[in-house]
């Protein structure tokens, strides 16, 4: 049995010790009949909120009111939650109440897909009133029950299934495909940074291809910022080598790249990413648009490490040679890597002249970097004071 289970254990055990039930459910299970490494567990009991705190010296209200109250056992956290039910969906995502149950298969039944809905026990007996294991074993990503009334509760489930058809290089069962196309237009009530998670994973997946293939069917990209109209650029996306990917930039460098969107910075902001990120791609685009076969000194100087290298990336990713290994040599053997390297200052130039700082100061280090740089003199002060046409001391 998988470490990760045998370690979370206790926590089942104690609360069937106290006399209720406790199973581990969700993605864990699923990983494990999978062989895909499990990183957590997630723990559903028949014990309400205030009955597992009586159970547990450490607990933290983390979610009480969906349920949920994290538990320290062995110097390690894990997420318990109480079997419920919830009641209409009004915003498509969040009910509008929450019923606590005892029942395992009534929790079972508000989960997304059957892959999900398997439990099991601290025998590791599992328990699959939704025929989950038979969806893994074809391949499939089924509903559980109506696939209509799933995606109606929670829109973002539509995403998260072709999330896992990349993931696991699945296929939607025909009602689970007929229901995400009939109610795509749901997913406009989705938050976007809740679909931006979903797009990293999907893009991080096994099946990219198949999946935006059918992300374009479906046209889920109609509500999907700035992909609006953008089916062949998601084509042409979507046929690049993104096994190949190393860091999640790369994503959006290559969205930015294929689209091409009048306003890079407004484009993906809309998708709710970080300054860091989005600076980073503005310059990384800047520096491919204009690169030519090989980086010049002056290039590499200016576009820094992070930037060429995310450049050489998306390069490798369309298909172009990996040139990594050669662009770092050919960038730690600059003379210097920023101005900061200088071996003068803006101090030294109001020493030596005598001048009041102005406009002159940046100009003449500006002069001065250019010419380390490209190797016409050496970094070196009294070197760059005679250059200069100074006396030296």
């Amino acid at each position: 049995m998988n470490d990760v289970f045998l370690k979370a254990l206790p926590v089942l055990q104690k609360l069937t010790t106290a006399g209720f039930e406790a199973y581990f459910v969700g993605g864990s299970v699923r990983d494990y009949l999978l062989n895909r490494p499990i990183s957590d567990v997630d723990i559903a009991t028949s014990a309400f909120p205030e009955e597992v705190k009586e159970i547990f010296q450490s607990t933290y209200d983390t979610g009480i009111a969906h349920g949920t109250v994290t538990v320290r056992e062995n110097k390690e956290c894990y997420e318990v939650t109480t079997f419920r039910t919830e009641g209409t969906y009004e915003d498509f995502r969040r009910p509008s109440e929450v019923t606590f149950i005892r029942s395992l298969e009534e929790d079972l039944l508000r989960r997304d897909f059957t892959m999900n809905a398997i439990a099991m026990d601290e025998n590791f007996k599992l328990h699959d009133p939704f025929s989950g294991q038979l969806a893994i074993q074809n391949k499939e990503i089924k509903a559980v029950g109506k696939a209509s009334e799933r995606f109606h509760e929670d829109a973002l489930r539509m995403m998260r299934a072709v999330r896992f058809l990349s993931q696991l290089d699945f296929q939607l069962d025909k009602e689970t495909e007929t229901a995400l196309t009939n109610q795509i237009a749901l997913l406009q009530h989705t938050s976007v940074e809740r679909i931006t998670v979903e797009w990293i994973k999907m893009i991080k997946g096994q099946a990219v291809k198949r999946a935006i293939d059918l992300l374009l069917k479906v046209e889920m990209e109609t509500y999907l910022p700035g992909f609006k109209g953008e089916k062949s650029a998601l084509m042409e996306f979507a046929s690049w080598n993104w096994e190949k990917r190393t860091t999640e930039t790369a994503i959006w460098l290559g969205l930015v790249i294929a689209v091409k969107p009048s306003n890079i910075t407004a484009f993906l902001k809309a998708w709710k990413l970080p300054n860091k990120t989005i600076q980073l791609v503005n310059k990384a685009y800047e520096a491919a648009l204009n690169m030519k076969e090989t980086w010049l000194t002056e290039e590499l100087y200016h576009a820094q490490e992070a930037v060429f290298l995310l450049v050489n990336e998306i390069n490798n990713i369309r298909g172009q040679s990996d040139k990594e290994d050669e662009l770092k040599k050919a960038y730690e053997l600059l003379p210097i890597h920023s101005k900061k390297d200088l071996a003068i200052t803006g101090a030294d130039l109001l020493k030596w002249t005598g001048e009041n700082a102005g406009p002159w100061v940046k100009e003449t280090l500006d002069k001065v970097e250019c010419q380390v740089l490209l190797g016409k003199i050496n970094n070196e002060k009294n070197q760059i004071k005679r250059w200069l046409g100074y006396h030296e001391e």
